[in-house]
């Protein structure tokens, strides 16, 4: 048996929906393509390792107290494995969902309640996994950081578009905006310049809805935007004088070229959280290029 890769993830409050992927006590089976995951729970971990094969145990990555360093503070963790028939180990603490996420702009702080983060953490987990086997064949054989984010942020759209639960996507849109309004340190999950472009276009909604995952990210791949490290170097210096807590006064010409997109992505958020007035309002004094 080869190596195994681990990815790190801070994930997305227990599911309503009846589904073999649900988040359960048990350690739970879920397919990949044509191998399988194993679901465990941190506070039965060790026990539910014992489910791998044997020759499992003789990986130091795998040992219980190694994974429970690793996780730490997370709400769930993936770790992909090169191996035949098991595709990788998704290890969740669902009492450490977050239940609120939170921005400011200016003085003013908002939030929005987050639901059913148990199945969407999940769904964002298996989507890492999913991303990861078609890597060399679909999707490209390296794939940065930021693209595995996003990438497992598009798997959970086409999982909400087969349940027909879309509200759920939007929602994590508006945390991933939310977030870097917050902290532009959260650019690293920022999902909702991909999110945006298939939540707008009933033909992409349509396809996820009828279509495997497997044909759904070859049509949709190309489509997407893909920053580059200078891409995402210049959204976090506009997020930061846009929303940063030191801003005193707007810059109206202040990386003027990327206003025009951050203000698309940032605005259906922004209408959620202060209506639709305000928030036109808002982004033209802060983004002077407006929304189109």
């Amino acid at each position: 048996m080869r190596g195994v890769f681990l990815l790190f993830i801070c994930s997305i409050v227990p599911s309503t929906w009846a589904t073999s992927q649900t988040v359960v006590s048990e350690p739970t089976w879920i397919n990949i393509l044509d191998k399988q995951a194993l679901v465990c729970q941190l506070d039965t971990l060790a026990p539910c390792l014992a489910h791998l094969p044997v020759d499992f145990a003789q990986l130091n990555a795998l040992h219980p107290d190694k994974i429970s360093q690793s996780i730490g503070m997370k709400s769930a963790m993936v770790l992909s494995i090169n191996h035949g028939l098991i595709a990788g180990i998704i290890v969740v603490q669902p009492h450490k969902e977050i239940q609120i996420q939170t921005g400011s702009l200016g003085l003013k702080t908002y939030s929005i309640p987050l639901k059913n983060q148990s199945q969407l953490s999940l769904w964002h987990e298996v989507g890492h996994l999913y991303n990861i086997a078609l890597q060399g064949e679909i999707l490209p054989a390296s794939l940065s950081s930021y693209q595995h984010e996003w990438l497992a942020d598009i798997y959970l759209f086409w999982q909400l578009a087969q349940v027909e639960q879309l509200e759920y996507a939007w929602q994590q849109l508006h945390r991933r905006n939310l977030a870097v309004i917050h902290n532009s340190d959260n650019l690293s999950h920022w999902s909702s310049p991909q999110l945006s472009k298939v939540l707008h276009s009933d033909e992409t909604i349509r396809y996820a809805s009828e279509h495997s995952y497997k044909d759904f990210i070859a049509y949709i791949y190309p489509q997407l935007p893909n920053y580059s490290a200078r891409d995402l170097a210049e959204y976090s210096s506009l997020i930061q004088r846009t929303f940063g807590a030191g801003v005193v006064q707007p810059l109206p010409n202040y990386i003027f070229w990327r206003q025009p997109s951050l203000s698309n992505v940032i605005a259906p958020t922004l209408h959620k959280l202060m209506g639709a007035k305000a928030a036109q309002v808002w982004l033209s004094q802060h983004l002077g290029a407006g929304t189109t």
